[in-house]
């Protein structure tokens, strides 16, 4: 997958692009703060992800972020119709199926055996 999403804030299309610049921000934000509820991101760890994607298609494109990380946060948090959600789940997919992500699940999968499909390894 090329790694590159787009979401409506406010009317406006944004353009995510997850990149290694975006994987580095949410390594750090992770090392932070807790963006998980059990196995799965919680609200604010989605919005790290989205605002990742957009600050680093901004670098990509050589232009200044001016959009803050709030209305990344209330997309998220206030999220009322299906279109909405549609558009958020396909942006994490995105980013989950990005060749950065994928090669450090790749060398995770290597590492840890036990790390595999749930059809390998059952009877």
């Amino acid at each position: 997958m090329n790694g590159i999403a787009l979401i409506t804030l406010d009317g406006q299309t944004v353009v995510l692009k997850f990149g290694m610049p975006a994987l580095r921000r949410i390594a750090e934000k992770m090392a932070q703060q807790d963006l998980f509820n059990g196995e799965h991101w919680n609200d604010l760890g989605i919005s790290h992800i989205l605002f990742a994607g957009y600050a680093n298609h901004c670098a990509m494109m050589d232009q200044p972020v001016v959009l803050p990380f709030e209305k990344f946060y209330s997309y998220v948090e206030d999220v009322e119709d299906d279109a909405t959600i549609k558009e958020m789940a396909a942006a994490i997919a995105c980013f989950v199926e990005s060749k950065h992500v994928q090669a450090l699940i790749d060398k995770k999968k290597a590492t840890n055996p036990e790390m595999t499909s749930p059809s390998i390894g059952t009877t």
